[in-house]
Parts: C-alpha cells; sequence; structure tokens
C-alpha cells in the first residue's frame, strides 16, 4: 500500500500542482491577430493560492515577470519567443515554509532555485497562429513542453503567450457573447465570454469557465491519475483591433483528486496578469 510523507513530499506535490495550472492553452475563436516583426509583449503576473490538503492548509504567492517578442512572421504564423526572466514565490503550510528570489543570488543553491533558476531567461521559440492566437514550440519536443509548464504554473493560470491575446469573433459587438472548447491532454476546458463595455478600442470582456478531466501526475517517482475539476471567472481587457489583452484577473476554485491515495485538495486561486507592448 502506498503510504503518503506529507513532510518530504509537500513541496513535489506543490510543484506538480503549480505545473497543472499552466499546462493548457485555450482555443480562440475567428479573426486575425496583427502584430510586427521586432514588437515586444512585457507580462507581469501575481498570483495567490490557498489549497486545503486535507491534512493540512498551504498559502502560496507568486509573482513573475516574462517577454514575447516577435521574431518574424511565417505564413500563417508569427515566430516568436517567450521568456521568463523572474520569478519570486514563498510558500507556507503544514509546518514548513519556503521561498525564492531570482533576483538573489544566494537563492539560487535552494531546493527551489535548483529547479526553476536554470529555467529562466531562456527564450523558448514558439509558433504563434495569427486565426487562433494559440502559440505551440517551434520544434515539438518534449523537454521544452516540461520547461513551458513548469514555468507557466510558477506564473499562474494567465501566463504562457497564447493569454496575451484574445481574438474576438468577426461581427461580435458591445453586449455580444459566444462560446469556444477544447480538449487537451485529457482536460476538456469550456468558456462562454460576454462583451461588457467599450471604451475607445478597449473592450472588457467577462469570461466564465470550466476545467475538468484526469491527468497523469507522478509523486516521489509514482505515476498517479490526477483528477481536475475547475471554475473560474475572469475580467479581460483586450484592444479590439489588434486583440492583444491588457489585463486579466481570475478568480478560480479547482478541486484535485490523487487516485490511489485517497487524497481531495481544494484551491482558491486568484491571479491578475497586466500585458505591455511597445
Amino acid at each position: 500500500m502506498y503510504t503518503f510523507d506529507k513532510t518530504n513530499n509537500m513541496k513535489r506535490l506543490f510543484f506538480g500542482i503549480l505545473t497543472l495550472t499552466g499546462t493548457v492553452a485555450m482555443a480562440q475563436n475567428s479573426s486575425s491577430l496583427k502584430l510586427n516583426k521586432g514588437q515586444q509583449i512585457k507580462v507581469s503576473t501575481s498570483m495567490n493560492m490557498d489549497m486545503d490538503l486535507g491534512m493540512g492548509t498551504m498559502k502560496t504567492d507568486n509573482n513573475s515577470n516574462a517577454l514575447i517578442t516577435v521574431l518574424d512572421e511565417k505564413g500563417n504564423d508569427y515566430v516568436i519567443t517567450f521568456t521568463v526572466t523572474k520569478v519570486k514565490m514563498s510558500m507556507d503550510g503544514m509546518g514548513q515554509s519556503m521561498s525564492f528570489d531570482s533576483e538573489k543570488a544566494e537563492d539560487a543553491n535552494s531546493e527551489v532555485g535548483k529547479s526553476v533558476s536554470p529555467k529562466l531567461n531562456i527564450p523558448d521559440t514558439l509558433l504563434l497562429n495569427k486565426t487562433t492566437g494559440i502559440a505551440k514550440p517551434l520544434h515539438d519536443d518534449a523537454p521544452k513542453e516540461e520547461k513551458n509548464a513548469l514555468m507557466a504554473g510558477l506564473q499562474g493560470q494567465n501566463s504562457g503567450p497564447s493569454d496575451a491575446f484574445l481574438i474576438i469573433p468577426a461581427g461580435k459587438k458591445t453586449g455580444d457573447s459566444w462560446t469556444d472548447s477544447i480538449t487537451v491532454k485529457g482536460l476538456q476546458t469550456k468558456r462562454t465570454y460576454n462583451w461588457i463595455s467599450s471604451d475607445k478600442d478597449i473592450a472588457t470582456i467577462k469570461v466564465k469557465g470550466t476545467m475538468a478531466g484526469n491527468v497523469e501526475q507522478e509523486v516521489q517517482g509514482t505515476p498517479m491519475t490526477m483528477s481536475i475539476e475547475m471554475n473560474y471567472n475572469e475580467t479581460r481587457t483586450v484592444n479590439s483591433k489588434t486583440n492583444l489583452v491588457l489585463s486579466v484577473s481570475n478568480d478560480a476554485d479547482m478541486k484535485n483528486t490523487l487516485d490511489g491515495m485517497g487524497m481531495t485538495m481544494n484551491s482558491k486561486i486568484l491571479t491578475n496578469t497586466t500585458y505591455s507592448s511597445n
């Protein structure tokens, strides 16, 4: 029978959950992105997560910066890079605490630093589709996929390059709504968008979403199946002409169950992300 040592494995489980918050890229509807070669988009994210693990609670705070750079145009795609440049985080709960600040040299040798530091300031080259707003690796290799997931998780839900864009379907206007859905690696996401208001070219859009499914997750070298149920509400401000997102506020409730361990985790996740372009 498998037993879970909360003292030795809490951090591994914590990173596993963080990874899951960033692995799903959402599909968008038709229209087109308008970007320029050399254009850069700065991403700043803060995430607060309160988790009830059933045997104790844990609180985490994460702040990060990233940079999206448009390198070139290739058919129906843009060639871009996504680089995480800064991470500051803290965790406290179940009798343990830890912190990491990428700007402190001494933190690079900590347990967290050894996992995170080698992945900072390393650009990932991606293809960003003009009509879907979805970014995928230029070369499909597992190591990059794992790195993107981990760093996206540390940044929070609205962290990857795809989340910097929200393509508003052609013909939509203030007061209209639309839906989309996607299934990625066992997780199905459904979203409803409501265009609430406009101020010149800036649209405010409310998003109500659900995500559910099962994913494989390794804990202490043992493969586990994790079931996920998430409900969330977002407020997004978007440039309706360029489809560039300016800000996202996300309030999510997530339930994770690890099969084989009889363990259920309930989390409240608050994420705020801002985007600024040159």
